[in-house]
């Protein structure tokens, strides 16, 4: 396969004719784009996809440079780069390789390679650079061998030379430099006449003992050719890496006389190797450690842990009230937010501990070397104090705090990265616990995963026979005291436990996805009831159904609405959906389209435990819905929390100005219904009128026509 390329600027008379001998097509479909991103290189590139057929292309010599890929099915292009040098082959040869390997960086230039490029740790332009520079380094050798002969034509190709060069005096004790081109001025600072006459090692500045020099004593020693990476100094001081080929000259006896240095300045390759390699192991937001190199760490922690005895301590921290932060202002503010936080714990750590990001606002503490575990207290206490500092961007003054979890280890421990998954549950633990503190890791933890894992399988087998029931809670209009509508309500009655709560068993079904099957079930079920109400002639207004927001977001939800609709009977009216602001949470516009669509169908919509969110405010005038429920966290301490009472002062005049109904939860003395009524509040659910009843129970007092 042969493909072209135009240069970026000046074409040369004929084309580079590059061969690439790989036998995977998407690395050639890489290579290839990469080329095509090199800039400055006119050529035509060719392609083979075996061994063989690189042997035989190698063997016509019809092309200019050819890249190797070190793996060919299963032969080595080490073979290639072997038998090209045996054949006398001057064109160059780049082994590609996907390892980085020093040994076999050394084999691959040993026999011949010009270079040695890892795959994935190159661009466009360094694979440009290499095959330029490896050409040049190849026309300077073809320059030499005629240079006894084309004086002249040598020094102008030499002086002509991007790669600088140097010629030292073999047969003087000191090797002394006695020719340097106009590159070497370039690349080193120095002037021609400010290095002749001097051995080459003025470069090398206080750096004497680097691998490659004496790498370059042997091949001097040995009288062969040496290629070797230095760090060397320019005049001003500035460091640069030298890519330093070094060959010897012998004359027409074979006596070496002199030795040739081309060096090259790839010092922008260096550096973005080793942005590659950073990257590879740290946060590019933060510039902490990620997980990888947080691995590393915790397996170093554990070792000093236990060669010390010392405490190793783990703390796992995530932001509260980070996410309305980057879903109301945008990422670039949450961004801004995110190192602000890593900079204050980095502050409050000690040099030798380590701060990791594990991704979004998740973060680790590793403590290492702690004489006692209640050491990390005081971290601890640092850290939360420190995050909860206002964070001030132009005119905004943004909060967040933290919850942290903490496990301690001797580390006498078989797998490290569990004690992260321990902290991650202690984390969780300071959630539940109201956040903005810290709570340890303790084998109750653990016991309470395994009966969340138990509580799961129990519910898979209650799910498989349906064994749940429905009980309905009567709504009561506030000025007649009429029921005008019921609330279905959950309850699963377990043959040994119990009646569990459904504050227990939700919040499994919704992290395993159950909750869509109980969910179509609750539907099905409060649809039929009040079917049956209707036909009994004790229809008392809508049944309201909570609807869970994984059940709610699925793309057929307004397909199962319809279909307990038809399947019952029961008029859209007399069906009510409730839903709870964490739904706009999640998808806020596909929320509201959802909603739209079940609003045609005919459906009631009211927005469940009101206040308690994030989006309020923002998005209610945009709700096609019907009621807001006040949630009953506020209806509680009305009467003796005057915060309360404003609170729910103003929402029940917020959604009257927008036209919406008012229902008060948790209902439970006549002082608070006496207040709510007062305030223009349209209707009362909760313990002073009726408490959730069963089914049948809910026939009779339908019948009775009792409040109780």
């Amino acid at each position: 396969m042969t493909i072209g390329a135009a240069p970026f600027m000046s074409l040369p008379e004929h084309p580079l004719r590059l061969l690439l001998i790989e036998d995977d097509e998407d690395d050639f479909l890489i290579i290839r784009d990469l080329l095509r991103e090199a800039g400055n290189l006119h050529y035509v590139l060719d392609w083979v996809d075996s061994f063989e057929r690189g042997l035989n292309a190698i063997d016509s010599d019809a092309h200019d440079l050819y890249l190797i890929d070190y793996r060919l099915g299963a032969d080595s292009g080490l073979e290639l780069v072997r038998h090209a040098s045996a054949r006398g082959i001057q064109h160059p040869l780049i082994l590609l390789t996907g390892q980085d390997d020093s040994d076999l960086d050394a084999r691959a230039l040993d026999l011949g390679a010009s270079d040695y490029l890892v795959k994935g740790q190159f661009d466009g332009r360094l694979l440009g650079r290499s095959i330029r520079y490896a050409l040049e380094r190849a026309s300077a050798h073809e320059r030499l061998n005629h240079s006894n002969t084309r004086t002249t034509l040598l020094q102008r190709c030499l002086e002509a030379s991007y790669n600088g060069v140097l010629i030292v005096d073999a047969r003087i004790a000191d090797q002394p430099i006695i020719y340097a081109n106009q590159a070497f001025e370039r690349i080193t600072g120095f002037r021609k006449e400010e290095v002749l006459g001097r051995n080459c090692r003025f470069l090398q500045g206080s750096q004497t003992n680097q691998p490659g020099i004496a790498e370059i004593r042997r091949c001097l020693a040995e009288q062969r050719e040496a290629h070797v990476v230095l760090r060397n100094f320019r005049k001003d001081g500035s460091a640069f890496w030298n890519d330093l080929y070094i060959a010897p000259v012998p004359d027409e006896r074979g006596v070496v006389t002199h030795y040739i240095g081309v060096q090259n300045d790839i010092s922008e390759r260096k550096r973005f190797e080793s942005e590659l390699a950073y990257n590879a192991s740290h946060d590019v937001l933060t510039g902490l450690p990620n997980r990888s190199l947080l691995e590393d760490r915790l397996l170093q922690g554990c070792q000093i842990a236990r060669r010390y005895s010392r405490e190793l301590a783990v703390m796992l921290i995530d932001l509260d009230g980070f996410k309305p932060i980057n879903d109301t202002l945008g990422h670039a503010i949450g961004d801004k937010v995110l190192v602000e936080v890593a900079q204050r714990m980095g502050a409050q750590i000690r040099p030798g501990d380590t701060l990791a990001r594990l991704g979004g606002d998740e973060f680790v503490v590793l403590l290492p070397d702690l004489a006692h575990g209640e050491d990390v207290l005081l971290v601890a206490e640092r850290l939360i104090r420190s995050i909860a500092r206002p964070y001030h961007f132009n005119e905004l003054e943004l909060h967040v705090t933290a919850s942290i979890g903490i496990t301690l280890s001797d580390g006498d421990i078989e797998q490290p990265m569990k004690l992260i998954q321990e902290a991650d549950l202690a984390m969780y633990q300071a959630k539940q616990h109201g956040r903005n503190n810290y709570q340890w890791y303790t084998e109750h933890l653990n016991q309470e995963v395994s009966e969340r894992m138990t509580l799961r399988n129990e519910l898979q087998k209650a799910i498989e026979t349906m064994s749940f029931e429905l009980h309905y809670q009567p709504q009561i209009d506030a000025r007649s005291g009429r029921v005008i509508g019921s609330e279905a309500l959950l309850r699963w009655p377990h043959a040994e436990r119990g009646m569990i709560s459904p504050m227990q068993f939700i919040p499994v079904a919704e992290d395993t996805g159950q909750i869509i099957q109980i969910s179509q079930w609750v539907l099905d079920t409060a649809c039929r009831h009040n079917r049956q109400l209707l036909d009994k002639g004790l229809a008392h207004g809508a049944v309201s159904v909570n609807i869970s927001a994984v059940h709610f977001l699925r793309s057929n939800f307004v397909d199962t609405v319809r279909r307990a609709l038809d399947n019952s009977g029961l008029p859209a009216h007399l069906l009510e959906l409730e839903i709870t602001e964490s739904v706009l949470l999640k998808n806020t516009e596909r929320a509201i389209e959802l909603l739209h669509e079940l609003k045609g169908l005919g459906v009631g919509l009211a927005l469940d435990d009101f206040g308690t969110g994030y989006s309020s405010l923002s998005y209610l005038k945009d709700l096609p819905i019907d009621k807001v429920k006040v949630d009953r966290s506020f209806v509680h301490e009305l009467i003796s929390d005057r915060r309360d009472a404003a609170i729910t002062q103003g929402i029940i005049s917020m959604a009257h100005h927008l036209d919406l109904m008012v229902v008060a939860e948790g209902v439970e003395t006549a002082e608070q219904a006496a207040f709510l009524s007062r305030n223009q509040c349209d209707a009362f659910q909760g313990y002073l009128y009726a408490k959730a009843m069963p089914f049948a129970e809910l026939e009779r007092y339908l019948q009775q026509g009792q409040v109780a």
